[in-house]
């Protein structure tokens, strides 16, 4: 526990910069992204130190107050550390665009958001918890709304504000309600709580809406597509690559400790609501222009998957009363700690690029792989991840997740069992065929093709530190992608899963838990990969095979960057075959002609409006201000008014008294 607190002082260095001298800003800004750098380092060794030896540290309490970490929040704590190192590496020259602009409150409040979400993986009883994890709710929207100036940045914070608040009441109601039924707010003791029956279903109920609507599961997910593109890119990543599977740590706290008896239509219900949310996710990634927008789907994506599997551990559990069901609590694990690396880069990427060329509109690019050849080859390795293509970890977590269900329908009994997992087996298949559709469109809008606007021409490359943190960010993605087996032993260690449940020998990755034996070996995968392009070389280059160049035929005229493919017609086959879920707003505008042997100009513009929003919040939105404005009506500024509500309620209270006498 001392490295920790150690670790938590560096924050507090990094903290303290806020109040240095302006003319000593760029000064500050190294030494809090530098306290940053320290802070995690340490933090992600001590977890690591942890999930080695497979054993609890020493609580250190204040009264009642108390700081602990197990192995459940040790894996949390070692991809916080993680994924703070990285970013902290990017922000020292990601963040040095903002000199001027509110810089040493943007490093403070960095230092700020890690320290708060190490203290809420730490904490040992739900006041901790509950105060550190407002802090970082506050610190969180504080780095959204840095620049307020920009009238979409300042709503995306004040709708994240007022979601976040709503999941921290649901949260506190959790807490209040299994605190009552124990002995004190220390973790220990309410794991020791007496809930019954319907006490039992309330606590999941309002534990589960918190937990989500942090994560970001639908329909819960409004706040998520607007906040990470107003945020700075760094800001993003780690909301995004921790803040969110922070919201695991809870949710999972609550199910291995506080409510240990659980019901079918508990695990039910997270595995369904986990399934749709990835299958909208990347659905609405899909249809999405704004980078950042998209990157921020793909996390609603990646949070549904992460929390399906758990959700099928549940039901593992409950179906078969066996330790199959730590298959699916792993597969959870795993893929959360992959995510994080992948989104981490991605945002870095996206960062990058916006520093690059001025704009994150997927439409303006085109080419930037000649501009930008570091950002190109670091984005390339991030998008294999999140498609999920093999000898990356992106591959290694979604095949853990699909063994999971493959080992619930081996294992399943019942009828109704069986169609959950069919179901299953149908929203993985599109949500992985639709991110490889996806990232493919990312990818080759962004990198490939000619320059679709003059913003190329001018765009840069990013500076060494950026570029240092996105290769260690896709050196991690290609390592836990090839050699798996350590980082899968650690996390074991966080679930105490027996080690002969899924091995991890020699590069391979063997599950039995499906009736037969499954290998994945993906080191045998990268050398035939390898051999192959040693030979596609040899006959390309040794045999001097002749390669012209042409300019594509175009019937008669030579073709011009507007006749490329655009990010909306490159996913105009998709939102065809799913039009009746996305409800596509088109309006076309023609112009005068300007000649008379040529036809009128048309404009058009599309729009995919979140079908959550349009059909759940804006009705109810206008349903609560229609009710405020009644309300309204009652405070007149009248004190005879005032006095006439007193007097009524007290008639009330005196009848009601008398009748119950």
């Amino acid at each position: 526990m001392e490295m920790f607190l150690a670790a938590v002082l560096c924050y507090s260095i990094g903290i303290l910069t806020l109040f240095a001298p302006h003319h000593m800003q760029m000064m500050a800004h190294y030494v809090a992204n530098l306290a940053a750098i320290m802070g995690s380092g340490l933090v992600f060794f001590n977890a690591w130190s942890v999930l080695a030896a497979d054993a609890p540290i020493r609580a250190v309490r204040w009264g009642s107050y108390m700081l602990t970490c197990d192995g459940w929040s040790a894996a949390f704590l070692m991809l916080t550390g993680l994924a703070g190192i990285i970013a902290s590496i990017y922000a020292l020259g990601y963040a040095e665009s903002y000199e001027g602009k509110r810089l040493r409150m943007l490093n403070g409040l960095w230092n700020l958001f890690i320290c708060s979400m190490v203290l809420v993986l730490l904490a040992g009883d739900a006041l901790s918890f509950l105060l550190f994890w407002e802090i970082m709710a506050v610190a969180s929207f504080l780095l959204v709304n840095h620049e307020a100036d920009k009238r979409p940045t300042w709503n995306a914070a004040y709708q994240y504000l007022v979601m976040t608040s709503i999941g921290t009441a649901a949260i506190m109601i959790a807490f209040f309600l299994t605190s009552t039924h124990s002995d004190s707010f220390t973790f220990v003791d309410m794991a020791n709580n007496t809930l019954k029956g319907g006490w039992q279903h309330a606590v999941f109920a309002t534990a589960f809406v918190g937990f989500a609507l942090k994560a970001g599961l639908v329909p819960l997910h409004v706040w998520l597509p607007n906040a990470h593109p107003a945020a700075p890119s760094h800001v993003s990543a780690l909301m995004s690559g921790v803040m969110l599977k922070i919201a695991l740590y809870g949710f999972g706290r609550f199910m291995f400790d506080f409510l240990p008896e659980w019901n079918y239509w508990w695990a039910v219900i997270v595995m369904v609501i986990g399934l749709i949310s990835a299958f909208l996710g990347v659905l609405y990634a899909q249809m999405e222009i704004d980078i950042k927008r998209i990157l921020a789907y793909s996390s609603v994506e990646n949070m549904g998957i992460i929390f399906a599997a758990f959700g099928c551990g549940m039901l593992l559990k409950i179906v078969t009363d066996s330790n199959w069901c730590q298959i699916g609590f792993l597969a959870a694990l795993l893929h959360a700690f992959n995510h994080s690396i992948m989104k981490v880069l991605m945002f870095m990427s996206a960062g990058s690029i916006m520093h690059g060329t001025g704009s994150k509109n997927l439409e303006l690019f085109g080419g930037l792989a000649r501009k930008m050849p570091y950002t190109a080859v670091f984005t390339f390795i991030g998008a294999m991840g999140l498609a999920a293509l093999p000898l990356t970890n992106g591959f290694v977590g979604e095949w853990v997740v699909l063994q999971s269900f493959i080992t619930l329908a081996h294992n399943s009994l019942t009828q109704d069992v069986r169609l959950w997992t069919a179901l299953a087996f149908v929203l993985m298949g599109l949500t992985g065929a639709l991110a490889l559709g996806c990232f493919v469109r990312y990818y080759g809008i962004t990198f490939l093709g000619a320059a679709r606007s003059k913003l190329v021409d001018h765009a840069h490359e990013s500076d060494t530190f950026m570029l240092a943190a996105m290769g260690m960010s896709s050196a991690l993605v290609l390592l836990c992608g090839i050699f798996p087996g350590y980082v899968i032993d650690l996390l074991c260690n966080a679930i105490h899963m027996s080690d002969y449940m899924l091995l991890g020998v020699g590069g391979r990755l063997v599950w039995s838990g499906n009736g037969t034996f499954v290998t994945y070996n993906p080191l045998l995968i990268a050398v035939m990969l390898g051999v192959i392009g040693v030979v596609i070389l040899y006959f390309i280059v040794g045999q001097s095979v002749c390669i012209q160049k042409d300019v594509t035929w175009n019937c008669g005229t030579y073709p011009t960057a507007r006749q490329q493919y655009s990010a909306t017609g490159f996913s105009k086959p998709v939102r065809r075959a799913f039009d009746y879920l996305l409800k596509p707003k088109r309006e076309r505008t023609f112009t005068q002609n300007d000649h008379s042997y040529f036809g009128r100009k048309l404009f058009f513009k599309l729009e995919i409006p979140d079908m959550i929003t349009e059909k759940l919040y804006q009705p109810f939105n206008k349903y609560f201000v229609s009710v405020s404005a009644f309300l309204r009506r009652l405070q007149q500024g009248s004190v005879r008014l005032y006095v006439s509500y007193v007097m009524v309620a007290m008639v009330i209270v005196l009848i009601w008294g008398a009748m119950y006498k």
